[in-house]
């Protein structure tokens, strides 16, 4: 598929709904695979309605649709293990769907380790 992004991983957080989905399913309208992280249940702090897996699962739906490649799972933002995870568990995705390429995930992973403890960074 030609466009913008071909041949590129998009990782996308709050890829469940809203904003996130509106990007995930843009960048795969532009050639890009995605890799779509959300929280998928509710937050304390947050006074509305957050994600759900079934909204996940309709973000998953939309991309493939387009005949891109999604690997979706549900992570926590804050939480710097759960992202990780989630990108480790991405990139042996993509390991298999890239063989051939040899496409490295682990270049989405751009700087969030550096964010850790500093005052209003996630």
């Amino acid at each position: 598929m030609d466009g913008r992004v071909a041949g590129k991983v998009a990782f996308i957080t709050g890829a469940a709904r809203g904003q996130g989905r509106s990007h995930a399913v843009r960048l795969a309208e532009e050639g890009a695979d995605i890799i779509a992280i959300d929280i998928c249940r509710q937050i304390d702090s947050v006074p509305y309605g957050m994600a759900t897996p079934q909204d996940l699962d309709r973000t998953v739906k939309e991309v493939e649709a387009l005949g891109r490649r999604i690997y979706a799972t549900e992570a926590d933002i804050r939480d710097i293990a759960s992202l990780e995870a989630a990108l480790a568990a991405a990139s042996a995705n993509w390991e298999v769907w890239t063989s051939s390429q040899r496409t490295p995930v682990s270049s989405v992973s751009v700087g969030w380790k550096s964010c850790r403890g500093r005052p209003g960074r996630t």
